[in-house]
C-alpha cells in the first residue's frame, strides 16, 4: 500500500506540474500576441516581420501614355479602361466582368468599361475553345492597375485581370 500512495503522490505532482505549465504558456502567449500588435517590437520579435522586403504606398504610380481612350477621363474613384482583342475584329460570346457580372461584350474589337475602385475584372472566353489575347489597350489616368499594354491570354477559361487600383 504504501507503494500506491507513493505513486499516487507523483502523478498528482506531475498534474499540478503540467496544470501550471499550460496555464503559464497560455498567459505568455496571450502576452506576446499583445505586444506584437504593436509595430516597432513587432519588427524585433517577428522573423518573418524582417524578412519582407519594403513596403509600397498604394496607389502605384505609373507613366503611361493615355491620350487614346475613347471616352472622356473618369474622376476618382471611378476610372476607365480599354480592353481589346488582337487577333479577330469581334467575338460576341467573350465578355467583360466585373465583380463577376456581365458588363460588356466584344461586339467589336475593343470594349471600354468604367469601373470603381477595387473592382475585379475578369474576361469571361469560355464559349471559344481556342486561345484568344486580351490586351490593355488604354487606361484612363487615374488608375494605377490594371496597366495600359498588359497582355493576357484566354484558352476556354475566365481569365482573372485583377482588382483595380484607383489612384
Amino acid at each position: 500500500m504504501p507503494g500506491g500512495i507513493l505513486l499516487k503522490n507523483f502523478l498528482d505532482q506531475i498534474e499540478k506540474g503540467l496544470i501550471r505549465f499550460v496555464v503559464v504558456t497560455i498567459v505568455i502567449m496571450a502576452v506576446i500576441q499583445g505586444v506584437m500588435s504593436v509595430d516597432p517590437i513587432r519588427l524585433y520579435l517577428s522573423w518573418g516581420e524582417r524578412m519582407e522586403g519594403e513596403t509600397i504606398q498604394l496607389p502605384v504610380a505609373t507613366t503611361s501614355n493615355n491620350a487614346d481612350l475613347d471616352a472622356e477621363e473618369a474622376i476618382s474613384p471611378q476610372a476607365r479602361v480599354a480592353i481589346e482583342i488582337n487577333q479577330f475584329s469581334s467575338l460576341p460570346r467573350a465578355q467583360v466582368l466585373v465583380n463577376g457580372k456581365p458588363k460588356a461584350n466584344f461586339t467589336g474589337k475593343r470594349v471600354n468599361v468604367t469601373i470603381q475602385a477595387g473592382d475585379t475584372i475578369e474576361v469571361d472566353a469560355t464559349a471559344y475553345n481556342f486561345p484568344i489575347d486580351f490586351n490593355i489597350a488604354a487606361v484612363s489616368s487615374n488608375l494605377a492597375f490594371p496597366e495600359k499594354g498588359q497582355v493576357y491570354t484566354a484558352n476556354q477559361a475566365i481569365v482573372m485581370i485583377g482588382k483595380s487600383i484607383v489612384k
